[in-house]
């Protein structure tokens, strides 16, 4: 089969190897599509150190193979990967939060390797795609699933002020479903076309970092997906009394400066958001299969192939493209 393998000095290079195996607990999928996320590019620009590796963990497909332990799955169908069962054993594993398992080989996410015209995966960590829903849109369950954590983290609902920094894949899903919730939303971005891009979504305003928004009304809630330390710094002062600062962004070394005093003196709150429950994850899809967000404008009209991923990470990086990529075996564009 063909695979786009990620070297340990970042190249991308289509390679052929050997169709996986199912084990006795595994399915084989016939990747339809798998979008590019932050953490791929993190991946093959060096940031994130690492060995020869199939990148993508975004994606859906249609089950080819199920080895002979697995009895929920068959040949045909339709399927999106999503978190893991986790050790089953453990508080957060019980819960259904198995991206919170303190065992590390239990990671709760996904999972790489889905670059490619085929992969083997963990048969326990399959969710069926609902009839109607295209596989291509189905593959935008895990950004959706993030986003979706984050805002309930943050305690956003109707009516409720909120401000996203940020608004590359991830940021973008959250501004489609807080406007799904009612929010009023601000954003901050750099980029011009994701500025655009989350104003057709339903942002109330899209601001240039540093720009004043038109009120000094505070935010119930701030979703940061920029990542950058002095973003989360300035966060703070923008909140309203009992507000949520939920930090989603990764990828500085740099520790912000939070004001202490601001949050213990407003009551306010900062908290991380990882990854999504399997709750949030079925959750996802029932929300893209429902209908009720803009995925036309949470996607690019174009899918990549695998001999075209290279020259797309680095227009995903400028901020050139504001929707999900989705790379697709076997596909020619022309992005």
């Amino acid at each position: 089969m063909s695979a786009l393998v990620c070297h340990e000095d970042g190249k991308l290079v289509v390679e052929q190897m050997p169709v996986p195996e199912p084990g006795p607990g595994d399915a084989l999928l016939r990747i339809s599509h798998c979008g590019i996320c932050g953490t791929d590019l993190h991946f093959a620009t060096g940031r994130i150190p690492h060995g020869t590796i199939v990148l993508g963990h975004e994606y859906s497909g249609v089950v080819v193979a199920v080895g002979g332990d697995v009895t929920d799955w068959a040949p045909g169908d339709r399927v999106v990967g999503g978190p893991g069962l986790g050790c089953g054993a453990c508080a957060r594993c019980l819960a259904g939060t198995p991206h919170l398992c303190p065992t590390g080989e239990h990671w709760g996410g996904a999972g790489n390797g889905s670059w490619a015209a085929f992969r083997r995966v963990d048969a326990g960590r399959l969710f069926r795609v609902p009839d109607g829903l295209d596989l291509r849109v189905a593959a935008l369950a895990e950004p959706v699933a993030i986003a979706l954590r984050a805002i309930r983290r943050g305690g956003a609902g109707a009516g409720d002020r909120v401000l996203v920094t940020g608004v590359g894949s991830i940021g973008l899903m959250a501004v489609a479903l807080l406007v799904d919730l009612g929010a009023e939303v601000v954003v901050r971005e750099p980029s011009a076309n994701r500025r655009a891009r989350a104003l057709r979504i339903g942002a109330a305003q899209a601001l240039e970092p540093g720009s004043p928004p038109s009120t000094d009304e505070p935010f119930a809630a701030v979703i940061e997906c920029s990542g950058r330390p002095e973003v989360m710094e300035q966060a703070v002062p923008s909140l309203e009394r009992g507000g949520t600062l939920v930090l989603v962004g990764l990828g500085s070394e740099a520790r912000p400066a939070i004001d202490a005093t601001r949050l213990t003196l407003w009551e306010g709150t900062v908290t991380g958001s990882l990854d999504y429950s399997r709750a949030e994850f079925a959750d996802a899809i029932a929300l893209l299969a429902s209908g009720r967000l803009p995925v036309t404008d949470l996607l690019e009209p174009d899918d990549v192939p695998l001999d075209g991923v290279a020259d797309v990470l680095p227009r995903l990086a400028r901020g050139e493209l504001a929707g999900k990529v989705l790379v697709a075996p076997g596909t020619t564009c022309d992005l």
